[in-house]
């Protein structure tokens, strides 16, 4: 890893060199550029093409930083479905995680944070399943009253790092990813739209999202909250 003075702030990349025509630029939420380039491209042009970018790279470190934050189940709040709850924890012997319309209750013998946080975790999880089949039927009705005939589908939730959905449109099958559970709830139906379309469309080509907003207009309007 090497670090770059960009206008008085460092800025730190890896560069994995590959036979690519371009210079590929990842940032992550650790704070580090992933770079990849083909071998013949020297350091230097590399170099000065990320102090060139650098400002969006410092934006995008911000943004991804937030992203994860707002996704996180911690022991002091839950964000599930655009509402944050705070989390109270209760002495008791039960081992359950309850949510109600203002709070997380955690009722437990064992307070630590490791076993909070498992107890929300499954919490969420059971209640983000129930969610993910009640959207699978209601798209998959919806579908089929515009005349489409989409294939029985069955979910999974997934913990995925680079995406929020996938379609494996020859095995109807749908992955959702369970990050999506901090998110609205249409934004989750907009997803399963998303992955829905590729059974129809398996690129993300014009015909794709001609498909996506005939049926589902209003996508890129809960869509958006993925990229805030």
């Amino acid at each position: 890893m090497k670090t770059l003075n960009a206008g008085g702030k460092p800025l730190r990349y890896e560069l994995e060199r590959k036979k690519v025509k371009n210079i590929n630029c990842r940032p992550k939420s650790d704070g580090i550029v992933y770079v990849s380039a083909s071998p013949r491209v020297p350091v230097a042009e590399i170099e000065r093409f990320l102090v060139e970018k650098a400002d969006f790279f410092f934006g995008a470190f911000e943004r991804l930083k937030d992203h994860e934050e707002k996704s996180e189940i911690n022991t002091r709040s839950v964000n599930f479905l655009g509402k944050e709850y705070p989390v109270r924890i209760i002495q008791n012997s039960r081992e359950t995680a309850v949510f109600d319309e203002n709070e997380c209750r955690v009722f437990t013998r064992l307070p630590e944070p490791e076993n909070v946080l498992s107890l929300i975790k499954f919490a969420v999880s059971e209640r983000f399943l129930q969610l993910c089949r009640e959207l699978n039927a209601e798209v998959w009705e919806e579908l089929k009253t515009h005349g489409l005939k989409p294939p029985p589908t069955q979910i999974t939730i997934k913990d995925m790092k680079s995406r929020w959905g996938s379609c494996s449109y020859t095995r109807g099958h749908i992955s959702i990813n369970f990050r999506l559970a901090a998110y609205p709830r249409e934004t989750v139906k907009a997803v399963f739209w998303h992955e829905y379309a590729h059974y129809w469309h398996h690129d993300h080509s014009k015909a794709f999202y001609d498909f996506l907003l005939k049926y589902y207009p209003d996508y890129f309007k809960w869509h958006e909250f993925l990229k805030e």
